[in-house]
Order: C-alpha cells, then sequence, then structure tokens
C-alpha cells in the first residue's frame, strides 16, 4: 500500500506564481526528489502530477480526484509562495492545514525545513479556504516551500535543496511509519534506479492522460488493450510517432511542441496515427 500521495501544485509552468523562480517548475523538482527520497527508504508513496489541464478549476478538479482515488494515509501538496515586489529580506517557509489534528504535524515540518536550511520559520498556518485541504478525503498538508520574490529565500533554497527534501521526506515518513529510520544523509542512488525512478515516473504521468482521455476499457481486445497501453507509456516511442508524422507531412511541427509542453492528449496522439497511416496508403 502506498501511504503518501504527494504532488505538485498547479499544471504547467507559468500557471504559479514567479519571479526569481517559476512555482511550478520548482515544486516539481521537489516533489520529484521527495519521492525519490521516500522510495529509496521503502515507503509507498503516489506522485501526481498535472500535464492537462487549462485552468485553475480543472487543475483542482484533476489534483483532487487523482489523490481521492488512490489509498494512502496522507495527501501532500507542494506549492512555492509569493508577495507583491521584490524582497531582499527573507520570508521564510510555512505549511498549512485545515484540520486541527494536523496543526502539530504542519509545525513540525515548518520547523524542520527552517533548521536544515535557515529559512525563517513561519510554521503551521490554518487555512479553511483551500479546495486541496477542503476537499482531499484524507488529511492534508499544504507545504509553501518559501517566497519566489525573497532574494534570500531562493538563494538558501537552491543551496539547501537537497536538505530541505530530506527534512520534508523524514517528516512524511514519520507520520504515516512512525519509528521509522530517518533518512540523515543522503542515500547512493545508482544511475540504474535513476532510470527506472524517471520511467516509472513518466509512466505514471502518461498513464494519467490515458485515463483521462481515452478510459483503458474502451478498448475491448485485451491484447489491442496491452499494445496502446505499452505505445502510451513510452515518451521515446510516441515522440518518434510525432517525429514521422511531421517527415512523412502527415502534420505540422507544432505536434511536437504539444508533447514537449505536456499538451498532447491520447486522442490528439491516435489522430496523428490515422493521419499518418491515410498518407502511407494514398
Amino acid at each position: 500500500m502506498n501511504l503518501i500521495t504527494i504532488s505538485p501544485g498547479h499544471y504547467l509552468p507559468g500557471t504559479g506564481v514567479h519571479d526569481l523562480i517559476d512555482e511550478v517548475t520548482e515544486a516539481r523538482k521537489v516533489v520529484n526528489r521527495v519521492v525519490q527520497l521516500l522510495r529509496v527508504a521503502s515507503v509507498g508513496v503516489t506522485q501526481v502530477v498535472d500535464n492537462t489541464s487549462s485552468s485553475s478549476a480543472q487543475n483542482l478538479d484533476y489534483l483532487l480526484t487523482q489523490h481521492n482515488k488512490t489509498h494512502r494515509k496522507l495527501d501532500v501538496s507542494i506549492h512555492f509562495n509569493a508577495t507583491s515586489g521584490r524582497h531582499d529580506t527573507g520570508i521564510g517557509t510555512e505549511v498549512l492545514y485545515q484540520s486541527d489534528k494536523m496543526r502539530t504535524f504542519a509545525n513540525r515540518i515548518s520547523k524542520s525545513i527552517s533548521n536544515a536550511s535557515n529559512l525563517r520559520n513561519r510554521g503551521g498556518k490554518k487555512r479553511i479556504n483551500l479546495a486541496f485541504l477542503n476537499n482531499t478525503s484524507q488529511p492534508a498538508i499544504l507545504i509553501e516551500v518559501c517566497f519566489v520574490n525573497s532574494t534570500i529565500d531562493v538563494a538558501i533554497y537552491k543551496e539547501k535543496f537537497e536538505v530541505i527534501c530530506i527534512a520534508i521526506a523524514n517528516e512524511l515518513i514519520q507520520y504515516v511509519k512512525p519509528g521509522h529510520p530517518m533518512i540523515k544523509e543522503l542515500p547512493e542512488i545508482t544511475s540504474k534506479e535513476v532510470q527506472d525512478f524517471n520511467e516509472e515516473i513518466d509512466s505514471e504521468n502518461l498513464t494519467s492522460i490515458l485515463d483521462k482521455t481515452i478510459p483503458i476499457d474502451s478498448f475491448s481486445e485485451p491484447t489491442l488493450k496491452e499494445s496502446i497501453e505499452e505505445i502510451l507509456t513510452n515518451q521515446d516511442t510516441i515522440k518518434a510517432i510525432i517525429e514521422k508524422g511531421i517527415s512523412e507531412d502527415a502534420i505540422d511541427e507544432g505536434w511536437l511542441d504539444h508533447f514537449e509542453n505536456g499538451k498532447l492528449t491520447t486522442c490528439d496522439l491516435l489522430g496523428i496515427a490515422a493521419l499518418i497511416a491515410l498518407k502511407s496508403i494514398k
């Protein structure tokens, strides 16, 4: 059983706050590393990433749906914060919660991040107006790692990225598995483990697109279902199909941008495949 479901906030880069750094880009980096640490520590975790939404409403619906359909003990959302204007002073890290039962845990995570990095500890903050905290079916927290418009915060975050991620991972571990050994130093990860991890994440992301646009049960033949699923969870295969379509003038180069920006859907890909087939039989 995966005990934690975690996701970066928002959908595509630029859809969150951005100044010295981009919230969405950095939140994905933090989530990727925390997930990696949890898996190395043998703690089950499900990662949710939204590459398909085109509005905040769609994004919230997607994230909540994906979180709530998993079996877990804890929901986690990773964000970065911002105020108005540029600041040359440190503003800090904080952790948001909705249920009073999560107050102590939120305070503990904020303190751990602060202790590890020297980011100012803003502590746990109760918020009753955030959709993620209000609508997950399991206890939830939302971590605001630092402020993207603070030169001090951003400098600390960049320098202390690894220890921040370890601090977050350790607190999540202790919540779902009290007494589990803490991660005290960066674990050695082989190149194969990194490759396997990245392939697993790519597969999860692409499968989520498959589930969103064409339910897997729509394929009537098991062999066809398996073949399609194998294609649609392989980044290299998808890119090769698009490049073939471009080289044969079946589609324009804009489809490669769609793919690289995470906007290509399963329906798009099947349409591209049909156009390539049509071009070959004419």
